[in-house]
């Protein structure tokens, strides 16, 4: 029960509401009052995916040097700092100041570990031409070098506004 409320509350922040059609979420400027919350707990095994299936995995990248140097920064407590990645078909993706492809080993071994959450959220209803194309038009838009923050547009941002666009219309978001 735990760890299904983590869940759930974990994927209410970094998986908001539906954008409306396909515009991307204005970029941030100011963040949330306090501190992070504690990161979930390790997920014993992922849930099953098929080749088709939008899978956004979560991960923890915060060194306690991080951390401390981020709460530093922010003057609030950082506890954990999360690395999201989309995956489908056997593809990868993410963004740290442009799009790009990605090996779900790579970020694993960065973070010292396979994710702490992994979200099926369905089959896709675009074509592989089709994600290449809306990749495409959002490295070109809203998620170029010049958009890349930190705090502000970052992976989260970009990996939530991708699953958002990936799943079936109404669907596909964990409940």
């Amino acid at each position: 029960a735990h760890s299904s409320s983590c869940a759930a509350v974990l994927v209410w922040l970094l998986l908001p509401e539906l954008a409306i059609g396909l515009a991307a979420r204005p970029k941030l400027t100011s963040a949330r009052e306090g501190g992070s919350l504690a990161p979930p707990p390790r997920e014993a095994s992922p849930p099953p995916c098929s080749a088709r299936d939008v899978v956004v995995r979560v991960f923890d990248i915060g060194t306690p040097g991080l951390c401390k140097t981020l709460s530093l920064i922010t003057q609030k407590d950082v506890l954990w700092f999360p690395k999201m990645t989309v995956s489908l078909g056997g593809r990868t993706w993410s963004y740290d100041g442009e799009v790009e492809r990605t090996v779900p080993q790579i970020v694993e071994n960065a973070a010292g570990g396979p994710p702490l959450l992994t979200l099926n959220l369905g089959p896709a209803e675009l074509s592989d031409g089709e994600i290449d194309a809306l990749l495409d038009e959002m490295g070109s838009t809203d998620y170029t070098p010049a958009e890349y923050d930190f705090f502000y547009r970052n992976c989260n941002h970009f990996c939530t506004d991708l699953a958002d666009r990936l799943p079936p219309r109404g669907g596909g978001r964990p409940s």
